[in-house]
């Protein structure tokens, strides 16, 4: 691939999990097509997609499985925002400084563009006064993606994590206010704790507001891979917030296998649609982080097991995973270790998922209505988004039972309104060409300098 000189030098850098880095990765690998030389940062699990694209891997060493193995009974979203991505901050300045400072003498005379991830760590103490990396007079322009739902606290829509509906009635502003109030306190206590850490990382003044308004403020624009029929009206214009379509599912490479049961997969989906040996394909996937399949692959798996007009796939989200022998696997169901989601998604009919929101941009990219569960970290929120846009059933659980189950995959198979909103939606995200606006995006903050 030819690198152009007359395009900035790009520094991405993205938190170690998949769902902050995939995605830099795909938008990576489309800017590196385009000529632009690449810097990436990420954790050591991402080294070999990210030398696959053509990129410069550089390492974070940073880890936070074990962090989460340790996790207190009942953690929440405040425990995880400051014990798993705060605990991250240090490692990640130190590599973000110590990349700038060898772009700058590899390419001494090239404009540099950082790609940012929300939650990567690295930007912060230099957006609050910590000492420019060697080589710089000011820090280079800022693309901040981030990668799920529209956090920020906004008084006029839901305040983050219960997952509750959009519906700006007179009482549910003043009961999302009221909300936004309790829990203040505690977004202040988790600002002072990243303000700690800045300081203690070379910062000469602190963060000031919430918590997500301040991470999504630190890019000269901020990007979002989704569309306005898939996000909650956005009031806070202060971010240079653009929502640019979600990002296109990504051909199949060389090296994907189908595993032996593909046929069953690909001859189904051959047969004519009248055809009364036709059966639909629900997908179940539990994402690849919260991995408990007592929550949701196993109900699934129970609560379909006597529709013999359906063939069910679950993954398990893991190379080398697998359920428990005590769990019987149903006639009309597969069960795979781990299997990319575009892989399947072309085929299926319906994604019952735990509204991890790298999957739920999945299905809607392949025009996939889904069934949504889960509560945990944004995944209600997500659910909330893909009820509300209407390709969606939101069953309202971390573990929901089989018959709420059964009857969410029935009322969507049988419903013709999901599919339709499926394919509206679909057309949406790719007309709003997501690669290309990210390429534009770097024009003209590089036009504006």
């Amino acid at each position: 691939m030819t690198v152009s000189i007359d395009k900035p030098i790009l520094v991405a850098a993205a938190y170690n999990a998949a769902g902050h880095t995939k995605g830099l990765i795909q938008i990576s690998e489309h800017l590196i097509k385009k000529g632009f030389r690449v810097y990436f940062i990420a954790g050591p699990g991402f080294q070999a997609p990210i030398k696959k694209i053509g990129a410069e891997f550089v390492e974070n060493p940073f880890r936070w499985e074990e962090i989460v193995a340790a996790a207190p009974p009942g953690y929440d979203e405040s425990w995880i925002l400051e014990h798993v991505f705060g605990a991250s901050l240090p490692s990640a300045h130190r590599v973000l400084k110590e990349t700038l400072e060898r772009v700058r003498r590899e390419h001494p005379r090239r404009e540099v563009v950082l790609l940012h991830e929300i939650m990567s760590g690295g930007l912060g103490p230099f957006i609050y006064g910590a000492p420019l990396p060697k080589g710089y007079s000011s820090l280079p322009k800022v693309i901040n993606y981030h990668p799920t739902i529209y956090a920020a606290v906004d008084g006029r829509t839901p305040p983050y994590g219960p997952g509750l509906p959009y519906d700006p009635t007179p009482q549910n502003l003043a009961l999302w206010r009221s909300i936004c109030d309790q829990v203040e306190p505690v977004a202040a206590r988790l600002v002072e704790y990243y303000n700690n850490q800045y300081k203690a990382l070379g910062a000469t003044r602190p963060a000031k507001g919430d918590f997500f308004d301040v991470q999504l403020g630190f890019g000269n624009v901020t990007i979002m891979t989704t569309s306005p029929s898939l996000e909650y009206p956005i009031h806070n214009t202060k971010h240079q917030i653009r929502l640019i379509g979600g990002l296109p599912p990504r051909p199949l490479g060389n090296d994907f296998v189908p595993p032996v049961w593909w046929p069953t997969i690909t001859a189904n989906a051959a047969l004519p649609a009248d055809c009364p040996n036709k059966k639909k394909l629900v997908f179940v996937a539990q994402g690849t982080v919260h991995r408990d399949y007592a929550d949701l692959v196993i109900p699934t798996l129970n609560a379909l097991a006597n529709h013999s007009d359906l063939i069910v796939v679950a993954t398990l989200g893991a190379h080398g995973a697998q359920l428990d022998d005590s769990v019987s696997i149903p006639d009309n169901a597969i069960v795979e270790e781990y299997l990319p989601y575009d892989a399947l998604l072309p085929y299926v009919d319906l994604f019952v998922c735990n509204a991890g929101y790298g999957g739920f941009m999945h299905s809607v990219m392949n025009g996939v209505p889904l069934v949504c569960s889960g509560l945990v970290t944004d995944k209600a929120e997500t659910s909330a988004r893909a009820e509300w846009a209407g390709v969606a059933l939101n069953l309202r659980a971390q573990r929901p039972d089989e018959d709420a189950i059964r009857e969410g995959v029935d009322k969507v198979l049988t419903e013709e309104s999901y599919k339709r909103r499926a394919m509206e939606l679909r057309a949406e995200n790719e007309a709003m060409d997501a690669l290309m606006r990210v390429e534009e995006i770097i024009e003209e903050l590089v036009a504006g300098q």
